[in-house]
């Protein structure tokens, strides 16, 4: 006579209801924080930005993309002029009339608009991000991956949203 036994699998099929139950509550509320983080990772970037701020429209360009299917948010700047910022340009010359009013703002000397239109002619946009911080572009959106109040953040969402979505599997 053979040995018969059998499984009693009635607890796991209730975890199993109880996981497919909790899954659109979940997704709702792991993508409500990646809407938070990427709201913070947008001011970061106006706080890593601010330094080159002149009109303000590069700043004010930025918009969060969320994306459920992907489970992503997409931080980027919508601003036309957004690359130029961030690589700089090759030698060009630029026209006189937006220096000048750049010069007046940022240097307080319209003047001053032709020695940068000359230097920018010789050596192209972002001397200033050479001196600074050794290379042309302004590499703002590593600064900002690098921040440690990011990371932390990033920490502590993961955390918590842990711990939010076992209490919402098994309560």
């Amino acid at each position: 006579m053979a040995d018969v036994f059998t499984v009693d699998v009635s607890e796991l099929t209730e975890f199993g209801k109880q996981m497919v139950a909790a899954a659109a509550s979940t997704h709702k509320m792991v993508m409500r924080q990646i809407g938070n983080l990427g709201e913070f990772v947008k001011f970061l970037c106006r706080i890593e930005l601010a330094d080159v701020r002149y009109t303000g429209a590069l700043e004010e360009s930025f918009v969060v993309e969320m994306r459920p299917a992907d489970l992503a948010a997409w931080v980027y700047p919508t601003a036309g002029h957004a690359m130029y910022m961030r690589m700089g340009t090759r030698p060009h010359w630029a026209p006189i009339g937006p220096l000048k009013r750049w010069a007046a703002v940022k240097l307080g000397d319209e003047k001053l608009a032709y020695p940068v239109q000359r230097s920018i002619a010789t050596y192209g946009t972002s001397v200033w991000q050479l001196r600074k911080r050794g290379t042309m572009a302004n590499p703002w959106p590593e600064r900002v991956m690098r921040r440690a109040d990011l990371q932390q953040a990033l920490r502590r969402t993961a955390e918590g949203l842990g711990m939010q979505i076992v209490t919402e599997i098994f309560s």
